[in-house]
């Protein structure tokens, strides 16, 4: 874990713009560095939920997982967000499997099993508040995706100084690029664009890097 970022919800917002879309913000500890993540709307009920911030007397499907995981002794350690794709973050939930309190034939305690799976990042997300499990990144998906803030604004990340009518009026030039122009641009530089866009709800904008995207499959 030395190697990997601990990363604590920042929050989760609704688009004033367009209907159903989440963005799930991710923060690292300094709070400088945020991670934004596009999430459907019932993993987004769903960690707002855990995080105490709607009806408590709804049930979703992490809260029966919850449930099975405490009858079983499964215990999740951690999330780890390892890997960004065309624009989609893909997760492992650590799972560690046996009681404190099981024995074996001798009476010695048996060996714990871990186990790793692949999850949505908002599912991973989802289980880890209700586990109250930490949540990491690794330092490669913050240099992708990661968002540097000051104030309350964007920084550029290669000289760390705040200025954000350039941020804002690169948004708008993007926005009047062609096809080609954005056919040209390295795969980081979309997702590190595509993060900006959901950030500054330019949803259009973020739709055409997002096909983009899907083509280089």
């Amino acid at each position: 874990m030395d190697q990997l970022i601990r990363l604590t919800i920042r929050g989760i917002s609704l688009s004033q713009i367009q209907s159903g879309i989440y963005v799930l913000l991710l923060e690292e500890e300094s709070g400088r560095i945020k991670l934004p993540i596009i999430i459907e709307s019932s993993q987004a009920q769903s960690i707002a939920s855990a995080l105490g911030k709607k009806d408590p007397s709804r049930s979703f499907t992490h809260d029966l997982f919850l449930s099975f995981a405490k009858k079983f002794h499964i215990r999740l350690k951690a999330i780890v967000i390892y890997k960004l794709v065309n624009g989609i973050f893909f997760s492992s939930i650590l799972l560690e499997e046996g009681s404190d309190i099981e024995e074996g034939e001798e009476g010695k305690k048996i060996e714990k099993k871990e186990h790793k799976i692949d999850s949505k990042t908002s599912d991973a997300v989802a289980l880890a508040v209700r586990f109250q499990a930490p949540i990491y990144t690794t330092r490669e998906i913050f240099d992708k995706a990661g968002i540097y803030f000051e104030n309350g604004f964007p920084l550029d990340k290669e000289n760390e100084t705040s200025d954000t009518g350039i941020e804002q009026n690169n948004l708008i030039f993007f926005k009047k690029k062609s096809k080609q122009d954005l056919e040209n641009m390295t795969e980081k530089d979309l997702n590190a664009l595509l993060n900006h866009a959901v950030v500054n709800e330019c949803y259009e904008l973020a739709a055409r890097i997002k096909k983009e995207l899907d083509r280089r499959e």
